[in-house]
């Protein structure tokens, strides 16, 4: 299945477009990566989860990989849908 709902937005998987009812938003093959696997988590998930599982990388690396890309996919979430509570950050990790 190449399309999917996510809160209020559909997913396109093919042309890698998360829209509304009005507007589209060009995302990245990681962006959806880290948008799917935080939607099929019931839990919040901790940094060294999404490397482990997004990424590849072993546990305790010291990088700040994914803060950047959740930072820059937060931002461009809500400059597009005026959203901030799409991505939400917890004590214990991240969840949408």
């Amino acid at each position: 299945q190449s399309n999917f709902i996510i809160k209020k937005y559909k997913l396109d998987l093919n042309s890698r477009i998360m829209t509304d009812e009005k507007n589209d938003l060009k995302l990245t093959e990681r962006e959806i990566e880290i948008i799917l696997f935080l939607n099929n988590s019931k839990e919040p998930q901790s940094v060294d989860t999404l490397q482990k599982e997004v990424w590849g990388y072993s546990e305790n690396l010291d990088t700040h990989t994914v803060e950047t890309h959740v930072y820059r996919l937060r931002k461009k979430i809500n400059e597009k849908f005026h959203d901030e509570n799409f991505l939400i950050s917890l004590k214990n990790g991240y969840k949408i």
